[in-house]
């Protein structure tokens, strides 16, 4: 025991010192009533103790300073020792308490919290305070609150709890799903929580695809068996419910006879007041590039996806879409066999909805099933129709059709062989096919079919006998092949009686015929008729087994060379003129025609040619003739136009002598008249003196229009063409016919500041339309303004235009309405007219 101050500041630990004295100073100057402290002291073995130091002052002296100090010192080395521990082990286990992922929590049973750690502010982003400030229950999801209470009541019977789950609020007001382990300690809890929101998700998740899975078991179990419009629509109706949305459908894709891409809802499922749009005329038949759904069409076609909530769409898109209550949708092609089948679709028109990559995943599989199940119900749709085609074609057809097993019993045959040969089907099925031969000739007939099956030989001449003894002549032809699944012979008996009857008529005909006729195969002659031997002066033997090019037929090797390519290209040649040479040298000119025939299953070339020598020589001589009238018509015209004029000198000089009151000016007025009417007809003779001369040609419909327009007496009305590069066969003078049309709706239409000029193209004949805006043609008139001298001016313009259409079978109608506008309908045969150098054949539009 210290005996001094001294002492004591040498035994005592210094950190401690400083304490000590403020302690003594304060007892001295009477602020505590007695010295208490702990204090490190050295022990006598050097080690440092903990003591435990009471005491008071006991004796003052007369200053009233402390003299002397009587207290007890006790050792607390092993409490010190012991609260060390603990606080390293409470800092350790802070420590852990603020690192720790889990949600920890120190609460008492009235459901207040008593410690948090950090978890619990980084989970539901409330402050500790926050969270600490009034009852954790506030938190805990209106729905969860009876089971909480019922835990809590657990816990108060000191009873864990574990794997407890409810909901508690976030900052954000959104929920999150924890999990909790809970120990009670009196009214203490000890609780361990974790945010299993996302396991929670995960696990709804993947009961939402199993759910939409067993819905796809359930759809290939039942499309399996039943591909019915009623078997679709309960598997619609099973995986819209599996995936919970407001509606499913699926729309199937078509294109109509022009290539236009349109779209039908075909199927739909709708939950609970959802109002179900299959009946709605707005999606059936729906042009759906056109309607605002271009950008669909685009990445549906290419198997693409559209899904989202549709504030995110395209504005129009969301302005359709907004109109049918739908706030969410995905969107999933169909294809079956590669080829774009249609659309599964599933909206959402109550809230908005985040479709995830394993829902989508999954709705792909759907789509894929009902793609191979649409694509298998096409199939069987097809094959029943081809199964009823060959069913109507094989009892149609009349050549005698025969299946057999490979022992040549008949297995199936067609209604020409029940019909004709008059048995039952019953007394021929499962007997020899030789029975339908005449008995004497059954085994020749076995024998041509062994010989068939070889490839020793084409056909079985052998005929077959009806029930009744009757001979039918015919050639029959056996190939191998399988007939449901098993290997069979296919026989074909064609009756030949007619085909006998027309080799005769055809042989009549072609030694009879008027034209040059020719059978060729592989280039040589085989036959020739008699008209070929006559015009050219050959005999028969000097043509038969050789060639065009053996006799030097072809003038012009191009001519060959240009029918040859032809006949390659198209299988036939067609009215070619070419120049041919006779046995004398002499040249004639023909018409040439040629078809590809088959003679016992050969390749031949019939050919056909005109001899046109003479009909070119008087054409010819016709032209040159005509060519000399018109000179003499020429000269004619210009002398008496010569008399025309020295008459209007004469006119005029009258009309200046003769009076104004005079009876003689009647006279002299239709002495005018003539003059003016003769003067007029010889001037229209110059223009169509041409007429029917030269040859019909193809003219651009346009360009002649065009043409036409440039004179000044149109230049003050709109000419619309929309022919294109419409081109008609036509005579040369078809620019007067033009001409002639815009004129008279000039001169006759009055008020006409618009000639429009278009084409139309009927089912056996094509019509070009000049139509305008002027007062048009009274009822009266229709007909009778193409007759000639009909008319205010010379009335011959309307009736030559149809006399120059009609030169090439052409033909002209006035159609409009008497009020509206006159309106000319030529009408144009289907082979006169083509668009650019292409033909248009209207039947194949």
């Amino acid at each position: 025991m210290p005996t001094s101050i001294q002492t004591w500041e040498r035994l005592t630990h210094p950190d401690d010192l400083k304490g000590s004295y403020d302690l003594i100073q304060k007892l001295s100057s009477g602020e505590l009533p007695f010295y208490d402290y702990e204090a490190r002291m050295r022990h006598k073995n050097g080690e440092w103790v903990w003591i435990h130091d009471r005491g008071n002052v006991t004796e003052w002296d007369h200053e009233g300073k402390p003299v002397r100090m009587v207290g007890t010192h006790i050792n607390i080395s092993e409490r010190k020792r012991a609260e060390e521990e603990i606080r390293k082990k409470t800092e350790e286990l802070d420590q852990f308490f603020s690192v720790a992922l889990d949600m920890l929590c120190i609460a008492n049973t009235d459901a207040h919290f008593l410690q948090l750690n950090p978890a619990w502010e980084l989970t539901l982003g409330w402050t500790k305070d926050e969270l600490m400030a009034g009852k954790f229950l506030d938190f805990v999801h209106p729905e969860d609150i009876n089971a909480t209470l019922d835990a809590i009541s657990q816990l108060v019977e000191q009873k864990e709890v574990i794997n407890f789950v409810n909901r508690y609020r976030c900052k954000d007001g959104t929920y999150r799903w924890i999990e909790w382990r809970s120990a009670p300690v009196g009214d203490t809890i000890y609780a361990a929580a974790r945010d299993i929101t996302e396991k929670r998700q995960n696990e709804e998740l993947l009961i939402h695809k199993e759910n939409i899975l067993d819905a796809i078991s359930f759809a290939a179990t039942t499309l399996m068996s039943s591909l019915s419009d009623d078997a679709i629509n309960d598997v619609l109706a099973r995986i819209g419910r599996a995936v919970d949305p407001s509606r499913t459908y699926i729309f199937t894709h078509s294109y109509t006879a022009e290539g236009r891409s349109l779209i039908s809802q075909k199927y739909e499922w709708v939950s609970e007041g959802i109002s179900p749009q299959l009946d709605s005329p707005f999606l059936q038949n729906l042009e759906w590039q056109n309607a605002g759904y271009e950008r669909w069409a685009s990445v549906l076609m290419q198997g693409g996806i559209i899904s989202g909530n549709i504030s995110d769409f395209p504005e129009d898109e969301y302005e359709l879409l907004a109109m049918q209550d739908i706030k969410s949708l995905v969107v999933i092609p169909i294809f079956s066999h590669k080829d774009f089948f249609g659309f599964i679709g599933f909206d959402h028109c109550i809230k908005d909805h985040e479709w995830t990559h394993v829902e989508i995943e999954t709705l792909e599989a759907a789509a894929g099933l009902l793609g191979a199940s649409f694509g298998r119900r096409k199939a069987e749709e097809e094959n029943m129709i081809r199964e009823n085609n060959l069913s109507t074609f094989f009892n149609t057809i009349e050549d005698f059709l025969f299946i057999l097993d490979m022992e040549g019993r008949m297995i199936k045959v067609n209604d020409t062989v029940i019909h004709r040969l008059g048995y039952r089907m019953e007394e021929l099925i499962g007997e020899s096919v030789l029975m339908v031969h005449p008995e004497k000739r059954r085994d020749e007939a076995g024998e041509k079919v062994a010989e068939m099956l070889q490839g020793t030989c084409d056909f079985c001449p052998i005929p077959l006998i009806a029930k009744d003894g009757t001979q039918i002549p015919v050639e029959t032809r056996v190939v191998a092949g399988v007939w449901d699944g098993q290997p069979a012979l296919f026989g074909v008996s064609k009756d030949i009686s007619e085909i006998t009857l027309s080799e005769e008529k055809f042989s009549k005909a072609f030694q009879s015929a008027g034209t040059l006729m020719a059978i060729t195969i592989d280039r040589i002659y085989i036959d020739v008729n008699k008209r070929f031997l006559d015009t050219l002066g050959y005999t028969r033997n000097e043509v038969i087994g050789r060639s065009s090019s053996d006799l030097n037929l072809f003038v012009n090797e191009g001519d060959r060379e240009r029918v040859t390519q032809e006949i390659r290209e198209k299988g036939h040649c067609e009215k070619s003129k070419i120049l041919i040479r006779g046995k004398d040298g002499r040249i004639l000119t023909g018409i040439f025609s040629a078809d590809i025939i088959h003679i016992q299953d050969k390749e031949a070339l019939l050919t056909i040619m005109n001899d046109v020598t003479e009909m070119i020589r008087l054409s010819d001589a016709l032209i040159s003739a005509n060519k000399k009238l018109n000179l003499l018509s020429s000269i004619t015209r210009h002398d008496i136009l010569n008399q025309v004029q020295a008459l209007f000198l004469v006119q005029e000089l009258l009309d200046e002598k003769i009076p104004e009151d005079s009876s003689v000016r009647r006279e002299l007025t239709l002495l005018t008249k003539a003059i003016d009417t003769i003067y007029s007809q010889i001037n229209f003779t110059k223009d169509y003196q041409d007429m029917g001369i030269a040859s019909p040609d193809w003219v651009q419909v346009k360009a002649v229009i065009m043409r036409e327009q440039v004179n000044k007496i149109f230049s003050d009305i709109s000419i619309e063409v929309t022919t294109g590069d419409l081109e008609i066969f036509v005579d040369p003078m078809f620019s007067k016919v033009c001409y002639n049309l815009m004129e008279n709706a000039l001169r006759h239409g009055q008020r006409v500041t618009r000639i429009t000029v278009s084409w139309k193209r009927e089912v056996d004949y094509g019509i070009l339309i000049f139509e305008d805006d002027g007062v048009g043609v009274a009822e009266a008139d229709k007909k009778r303004i193409f007759n000639r001298g009909f008319g205010k001016n010379t009335g011959l313009g309307l009736f030559l235009t149809a006399e120059i259409l009609s030169i090439t079978g052409l033909s002209i109608q006035e159609t409009g309405e008497e009020g509206k506008g006159a309106r000319f309908e030529i009408r144009v045969p289907m082979n006169q007219y083509r668009q650019g150098s292409s033909f248009y054949f209207d039947h194949l539009q």
